[in-house]
């Protein structure tokens, strides 16, 4: 992830996650403070591949579980050509050991979709409180 340095200065973020509901209500969220700012947002693992590369955010918030391929490969792809690349997973699904496959494969961290929010994700991202008060 590249230096926070200035709290004017948003972190970029990409959301995937096929259900278009949740990516709205992610991005509603994220925007209500000045930590994080959506720039992309892509409905499948091959669209995540793809933008990754094309926007090069800061953070890529990854759901688990999608259709074409998982959020799981989708991560260990970035990872393998951008290994420096922030990736949290997400899922609606119960933790179930995401959190130790999301440090396995070189995610930043798991944080279920109930919880997920500015602060959760500063926590995970090891930001502290930067503006976390959503």
């Amino acid at each position: 992830m590249q230096a926070h340095e200035q709290a004017t200065d948003p972190l970029q973020v990409l959301l995937v996650d096929d259900q278009e509901m949740f990516r709205g209500l992610v991005k509603e969220t994220l925007s209500s403070g000045d930590t994080f700012s959506v720039v992309g947002e892509a409905a499948t693992g091959a669209e995540a591949i793809a933008l990754t590369g094309e926007l090069a955010p800061d953070v890529v918030i990854m759901d688990v579980q999608m259709d074409d391929m998982t959020g799981i490969e989708a991560t260990r792809h970035i990872l393998s050509t951008m290994p420096n690349q922030s990736v949290v997973l997400t899922s609606m699904s119960p933790e179930r050991g995401y959190s130790l496959l999301a440090v396995e494969i070189g995610a930043r961290g798991f944080i279920p979709k109930k919880h997920l929010s500015i602060a959760s994700l500063c926590d995970t991202l090891g930001l502290g409180e930067v503006n976390a008060a959503a």
